[in-house]
């Protein structure tokens, strides 16, 4: 069931979740130049769906509700507009989220750039160069010859230089996009075998702003441990 509700801000800290009467929360949000393929991502992660039709996001909130021996895990994760949309609202989700997954199509050599660009503003606006960011090569899928950024070198900049995760990946095919949510919370000091997921929830954010939409989705049961 889709719902709407106004954001919040989280206190935020390298400790990063909060918890209040059995309840713990973490936000996760998704950036990276338009489409590269957030927004299939997190339908593949949540929803297990693939959808082809390009349409732009504005700022879609998606919460994920799962079962974490006793406690249980509320999981946001924010999609984004491209890079250089609605910088207010980027600068925003950059203050109020607790991690980072960062995409790119590694046939789109500007969509690395914005990458690049994006890690630097985050580091400096949280001033915390150990946040937890993930790099995402997104559509892995396509023919070796069309790929521009080849694997050794994003890997060495990100994994080697910078110390970030990186994934391959493909949300077309559904390759390693659990992969990426397991990284990005191993980071944060989360842990979870990401079955299928108790509650899901997409909030079309900010409320006050947008027209909300309504659909209904089938839950799946996901499990989940901390460290």
């Amino acid at each position: 069931m889709l719902t709407s509700t106004r954001a919040t801000s989280l206190h935020l800290s390298q400790k990063s979740i909060s918890e209040k009467e059995g309840t713990a929360r973490f936000r996760i949000v998704v950036m990276g130049a338009a489409a590269v393929g957030k927004s299939s991502i997190i339908s593949q992660f949540l929803y297990e769906r693939f959808v082809s039709e390009y349409k732009e996001t504005i700022e879609e909130l998606h919460r994920g509700e799962y079962s974490v021996k006793g406690t249980q895990l509320v999981l946001d994760i924010l999609d984004t507009a491209g890079a250089h949309s609605f910088p207010a609202m980027r600068k925003l989700a950059i203050a109020t989220s607790n991690a980072f997954i960062l995409v790119y199509s590694v046939n789109d050599d500007t969509s690395f750039d914005e990458v690049i660009a994006m890690r630097e503003q985050i580091i400096a606006e949280r001033d915390d160069e150990n946040v937890p960011i993930v790099i995402v090569a997104n559509k892995t899928d396509v023919l070796e010859e069309k790929r521009i950024i080849s694997r050794e070198t994003a890997e060495m900049l990100v994994s080697v230089e910078w110390g970030n995760g990186y994934i391959e990946a493909s949300a077309k095919d559904n390759i390693n996009i659990v992969g990426i949510f397991k990284e990005i919370l191993r980071q944060s000091k989360v842990q979870c075998s990401l079955s299928p997921a108790v509650k899901r929830r997409r909030i079309s954010l900010p409320a006050i702003l947008f027209s909300k939409k309504k659909a209904s989705t089938q839950p799946k049961r996901r499990s989940c441990s901390l460290n």
